[in-house]
């Protein structure tokens, strides 16, 4: 068994390493807990990819190594084990996670950071054609495979992005600006969604820029359709319209992870639903955060800049909790500065309905990202 449950130390399982809990991580660094917490981070992967610079990668703008935030330098600075296995599952009520290894691990309290996956078009793909863009990680390999068989000739080039929401925009723009750097001269980029309008939780003024910047593009935008088979490489929508391509990038929003649902916790949607101070409602031992969870005071969209302010929320909460004190409450924030790449050195900014194009956006953009990628990397040089 690995861990402790209630015994002395006191363990607390950090489950998966992405934004909030990168964010506690470093600021667990500065604090000093009492000798009687032992806190553990399990992830999948050394490195959280973050995923705000994930469209410069697909562009060409920088190296996917570059977006990575080491996971062992920030446990080391914390004083935190670090295990690379992944969580399948969890039972609230005997405090205890399963790991894919097989092994089980008991804790006192847990703290559940996982993302999620993306929504499965449910259509055959034999030809492993479909790439969804989560895990970023296994995404960059195909989208390379793709992009290497269209250089060579050996591949149409011909993009399909299914979901019109700001990834699927944002994603769309960057493969069409990467085709045309390496000398593809007209690729095709279409963008595929079942329902009526682009972004369709956005402002009408951010939906205007996008869709001018899609225009200049000659991105295809196809609205009331679905993918309906793949076979051979070539795309039958629903429309009737067929579409040869060398990659199905799917951004057809997030999806939770199936075993949460399972988990015996409250949810909504198969996320976590949690009170205002991050608790899972029916088990305050359990808490998440980010696309983990459901915040019950106030519903928030799957959006990156929710889970890193509810990680300074997760690590003082983890020292008021090892001092026995009260937890202090997540107050996120009712609007945020949208920042939007356009492919190109340009970017479209939104906040309170206001929306503005300039390519010195994509300069602040590209600041913002690598400011964060800076401080939460702990590796020497950094």
């Amino acid at each position: 068994m690995v861990g402790a449950l209630s015994g002395d130390p006191r363990h607390i399982l950090l489950a998966g390493g992405g934004h909030a809990h990168a964010v506690a991580l470093r600021q667990l660094a500065k604090q000093t807990l009492p000798a009687d917490i032992r806190l553990t981070l399990v992830s999948p992967t050394t490195h959280n990819l973050y995923s705000g610079a994930l469209p410069g990668v697909i562009a060409g703008h920088w190296k996917a190594d570059s977006i990575g935030v080491p996971l062992q330098p920030l446990c080391d600075a914390a004083n935190v084990q670090f295990v690379q296995d992944r969580l399948v599952s969890i039972e609230p009520d005997s405090r205890t996670a399963r790991l894919e290894s097989g092994k089980r691990v008991t804790f006192d309290l847990a703290s559940l950071d996982i993302g999620s996956g993306i929504r499965p078009l449910d259509v055959p793909d034999a030809l492993d054609v479909i790439g969804p863009i989560r895990p970023i990680g296994p995404f960059l390999d195909r989208w390379q495979k793709a992009l290497a068989e269209i250089k060579a000739g050996s591949a149409p080039p011909s993009i399909i992005v299914v979901g019109a929401g700001l990834a699927g925009i944002e994603v769309g723009l960057a493969i069409h600006y990467r085709l045309q750097q390496e000398g593809i001269a007209a690729p095709s980029i279409h963008l595929v969604d079942a329902g009526s309008d682009i972004a369709g939780s956005s402002s009408p003024a951010l939906r205007r820029k996008l869709a001018r910047a899609m225009r200049r593009a000659n991105i295809n935008l196809i609205l009331q359709t679905r993918i309906q088979t793949i076979q051979d490489g070539t795309v039958l929508l629903t429309s009737g319209e067929s579409l040869e391509t060398s990659l199905v990038v799917n951004c057809a929003g997030s999806a939770p992870h199936g075993w949460i649902g399972q988990s015996g916790l409250n949810t909504v949607d198969g996320r976590v639903e949690v009170d205002a101070s991050l608790r899972s409602t029916s088990h305050p031992h359990i808490w998440a955060a980010g696309d983990t969870s459901y915040f019950k005071a106030k519903p928030l969209e799957p959006a990156g800049v929710f889970a890193v302010r509810a990680g300074p929320v997760i690590a003082e909460n983890i020292g008021r909790y090892a001092q026995n004190s009260g937890l202090s409450e997540f107050h996120p924030q009712s609007d945020y500065l949208k920042l939007i790449s356009l492919g190109s050195q340009r970017a479209v900014a939104e906040k309170f309905g206001v929306a503005l194009e300039a390519g010195w956006l994509w300069h602040l953009k590209k600041k913002i990202d690598f400011s964060f990628l800076r401080e939460h990397n702990l590796t020497p040089g950094h």
